[in-house]
């Protein structure tokens, strides 16, 4: 069992492992998945591989950094079906999907026809989930019927850094005033992330949990998710910054390059401060070598996240597929 601690001096608590309990029809499918079938789970080796499959997309579902860090509630498994990359796991409805990321013949075939008899054995429609726009071309012509569907919760918010730190003129008035708001407080100031400055992040994560329910979480404990990736860290490829506040770790942004984006798939306020949020994306996006794009990514349809990332005007909205394939 693995302990995630809230470290108050005031309260502590032991919390199961970060696992969705499966049916046992699911887990029976998975395990004949891995044993039968020869998918298997990540590991560290394979992520050289997986960036070749998802440099392209801006999405954070497809890159390896998700993989490793929601294995244990999404149970991921790949296995390479041609040259088609095929990660099978269990969504939050508790039903088996697959993400099918073309290789250099961009030819779909052989993947859909082996994994929609392997769904079929189990009575499963094949979904075939988190799919860029230019991807759905190859789904044409596979010689079975598909149903094409999207949905506005889930697409992902992506700004152009230009724009986003742009200060000047009466459009941009409310930037500024956040950015005077959270700058004008005793004891703030900003770092660049570093490997070192990891648990700092976590107590960020701390401070944010102590006044929230673990059951309201969206995808599960995303504490114990990021906590994952102080296993994989690597020099170079994750960058954000960290704010302190009178030398207490308050706020965090963590983003990683993904296409010609800078795709922030972590980030924490530990203190409802207005402007903080602004603050500390400004910061990192002024750091050098970012992205010319950032990606803030989806809103799960919550109203809240919704308005704030509109609020900050967007350059676009990047839609995400879904291609359903019944037995």
């Amino acid at each position: 069992m693995a302990t995630a601690w809230i470290r108050d001096g005031k309260k502590q608590w032991e919390e199961e492992k970060n696992e969705i309990a499966l049916p046992r029809k699911l887990k029976d499918f998975l395990q004949w998945m891995k044993e039968k079938q020869g998918f298997r789970p990540f590991r560290l080796e394979d992520r050289a591989m997986v960036d070749q499959y998802s440099r392209e997309s801006v999405f954070f579902d497809l890159s390896f950094t998700n993989f490793w860090a929601w294995e244990e509630v999404f149970h991921y498994c790949w296995k390479m079906v041609g040259d088609t990359l095929a990660v099978v796991y269990i969504t939050l409805d508790q039903v088996p999907a697959v993400i099918l990321m073309p290789g250099p013949s961009r030819r779909l075939e052989a993947a859909v026809h082996v994994l929609r008899e392997l769904f079929g054995r189990w009575g499963h429609s094949l979904i075939c989930e988190y799919i860029p726009e230019e991807w759905l071309p190859l789904y044409k012509g596979l010689g079975v019927p598909t149903e094409v569907s999207t949905h506005r919760d889930w697409s992902d918010y992506v700004y152009d850094v230009a724009d986003f730190t742009l200060l000047e003129g009466g459009a941009n008035k409310s930037r500024r005033r956040e950015l005077k708001l959270v700058e004008g407080i005793d004891g703030v100031h900003f770092e660049p992330l570093r490997p070192e400055l990891f648990h700092p992040m976590l107590q960020v994560f701390d401070r944010w949990c102590q006044d929230r329910d673990c059951k309201d979480c969206f995808f599960g404990c995303e504490r114990q998710a990021f906590a994952r990736l102080e296993n994989i860290w690597e020099e170079g490829r994750y960058y954000g910054g960290l704010v302190y506040i009178e030398e207490e770790p308050m706020a965090f942004a963590l983003g990683e390059t993904l296409g010609n984006c800078a795709c922030y798939s972590f980030q924490k306020n530990a203190v409802n401060l207005r402007g903080l949020t602004y603050y500390i994306s400004y910061r990192c996006a002024l750091l050098p070598g970012h992205p010319p794009q950032l990606n803030w990514c989806e809103d799960m349809g919550l109203a809240g996240l919704r308005e704030n990332k509109l609020h900050y005007r967007p350059s676009r909205l990047v839609d995400k597929y879904t291609v359903t394939i019944r037995p």
